[in-house]
């Protein structure tokens, strides 16, 4: 499989679900293998649902990077929300190649998809 994958079509986000994309994204880039993530937020009464793309750096565990990930969104989120985080999807959507600063979107050669 080449190229990117499709997002799923969406409302327009609250600000509420804005503000805990922000947190999402920043308890993201604390791992030293994960940049440019990008999330979105679905609330729904008390319970909150993150999708979250991020690009990772060549030759980490994509498993273990994205289970890690999670857990720390989860964990953020629910704590800063008081929100029941119901469920956290991590799509591995590039790598970053070894000299390669952070910030830019890689994804040469079709994305690696790491789902938990």
């Amino acid at each position: 499989m080449t190229g990117t994958l499709p997002r799923r079509a969406t409302a327009p986000a609250t600000r509420s679900e804005e503000r805990i994309a922000g947190l999402a994204e920043e308890a993201a880039r604390r791992d030293p293998a994960v940049s440019d993530p990008v999330a979105t937020v679905r609330v729904d009464g008390v319970a909150v649902r993150v999708d979250l793309d991020l690009v990772v750096a060549h030759g980490a565990p994509l498993a273990a990077v994205a289970e890690a990930v999670r857990r720390r969104v989860a964990a953020r989120v629910g704590a800063h929300t008081g929100l029941t985080v119901e469920a956290v999807t991590v799509t591995v959507v590039g790598l970053r190649l070894p000299g390669e600063p952070a910030g830019l979107r890689a994804g040469r050669g079709g994305p690696a998809r790491e789902t938990t």
